[in-house]
């Protein structure tokens, strides 16, 4: 106990170091201090909330820490290191800004307050009749996975050789029964809540896990995936505490799968196989500075992104386009007989354009969007964290996960909104209390 103010000592002393090291790095490559300086402050905001959180919480995984990835690379996207990144407006400076603010200053609120939670109109389901309604959503998506591997003509998974399979799989048409299939990225982590509470066995709980995750592998999505493994996560680790050192090996083993698919994916590119990964992702985003496989990524996946939502709004404003509220109701309006293309004009599409999670709420209600629904995500993230904290119940499990996808995924787009989201939420409120 003695030593943990030491080791915070030695822990800040070395973020600092590389701090220094990072920036100046980057000073090398001819960035401005108008890119250094909003990088370096996002970084020590990043930082010190990353550290304050684990420090506070004692759990590496929180909403602060995960919310930290996309506070880097907000800062990291000010490097102008792509040829097809922008110089922000102020007002996507600003956008960002109160973002942030606003998700922190939610976040904050809830840990000040008492943890709450809606009541279910819906009575509580006996074990038995639990297991039943998940296997009846198991067997659907078997269903639904056997309807579209016939459409496709053969299984991806067995055809990695061949080049078009990623684009055969962005092609195949698919229904709204498609929710089905992603499903499974969340029926594993239900399952081990079933066999904790001895319903199924241990044998079990593998092979249905087993087949879920192949189905779910057919697919090469990652954000799928990605929540595959923070939902297995979050339900073991409820039940028992995981060391810091596993859960850096449970990272970087995800971000080698992430770097794997990516490759996969780009493989369908003749010339992808003679250059490096790193070197073919650099062309393929026109990056032109001399980044590492890591640093490519984020520009790929920051700098790009956040350029996508820069132009987004300026379009917005440009047209006077406010969609008063449609973002938010996506769920909702999801399942009304509507043109969804007039509802959603690709245009404005942070979700086809892929341009931050950010643009949702300011396309909604301008700045009452950006400061109120933040304030939101923060407070409603943070509420689930604390009820999964406190062991209020294993329905906390899966809504957890859900918050902690939504949130790592804040550099792409706004997951809060979607459907197949709040299809999770709704399975989960149903089979687990």
């Amino acid at each position: 106990m003695g030593n943990k103010p030491g080791v915070l000592i030695l822990i800040i002393g070395i973020l600092l170091a590389v701090d220094v090291l990072l920036i100046s790095r980057y000073a090398s490559w001819g960035c401005t201090l108008e890119e250094l300086i909003p990088y370096a402050f996002f970084l020590l905001l990043a930082e010190f909330l990353a550290v304050f959180s684990v420090v506070k919480f004692k759990q590496f995984i929180n909403p602060f820490t995960i919310y930290s990835f996309f506070i880097y690379i907000a800062g990291f996207s000010f490097l102008v290191i792509s040829d097809r990144q922008v110089g922000y407006d102020l007002n996507f400076i600003l956008i960002i800004t109160l973002s942030i603010a606003s998700f922190i200053i939610g976040s904050l609120v809830a840990m000040k307050v008492f943890a709450f939670n809606f009541e279910s109109i819906l009575p509580p389901l006996s074990q038995r009749i639990s297991l039943f309604f998940l296997l009846f959503l198991f067997v659907a998506g078997i269903g639904v996975f056997i309807l579209e591997v016939g459409q496709l003509g053969y299984l991806p998974v067995f055809n990695l050789a061949n080049a078009a399979v990623y684009e055969d799989i962005n092609e195949n048409e698919v229904t709204p029964l498609h929710n089905f299939i992603v499903l499974n990225s969340v029926l594993p982590a239900m399952f081990y809540i079933t066999y904790k509470k001895g319903t199924i066995r241990f044998w079990q709980f593998l092979l249905l896990t087993f087949v879920c995750g192949f189905i779910i592998l057919n697919f090469f999505s990652r954000q799928i995936i990605v929540l595959f493994f923070f939902s297995l996560l979050m339900a073991y680790s409820y039940y028992k505490r995981i060391p810091i050192l596993k859960l850096f090996s449970i990272g970087a083993v995800c971000v080698v799968l992430f770097i794997v698919l990516g490759q996969l994916r780009s493989s369908s590119d003749e010339n992808a196989n003679s250059i490096s990964v790193n070197d073919f992702l650099r062309d393929y985003g026109d990056i032109t500075k001399p980044t590492n496989i890591l640093e490519t990524y984020l520009s790929l996946y920051g700098g790009v992104n956040f350029s996508a939502g820069d132009a987004i709004v300026h379009d917005a404003i440009r047209d006077d386009y406010v969609s008063y509220g449609a973002y938010a109701a996506r769920p909702v309006i999801t399942f009304l007989p509507v043109d969804k293309n007039a509802v959603y004009p690709l245009l404005y599409s942070s979700y086809t354009k892929i341009g931050t999670y950010m643009i949702d709420p300011y396309l909604d209600f301008r700045w009452f969007g950006v400061i109120g629904l933040n304030f939101l995500y923060g407070l409603f993230s943070m509420n689930s964290f604390k009820n999964y904290l406190s062991k209020n119940g294993e329905y906390y499990i899966v809504e957890w996960s859900l918050f902690i996808f939504c949130i790592f995924m804040c550099a792409f787009t706004n997951f809060f909104h979607m459907f197949f989201v709040a299809f999770f939420f709704i399975v989960n409120r149903i089979a687990i209390k």
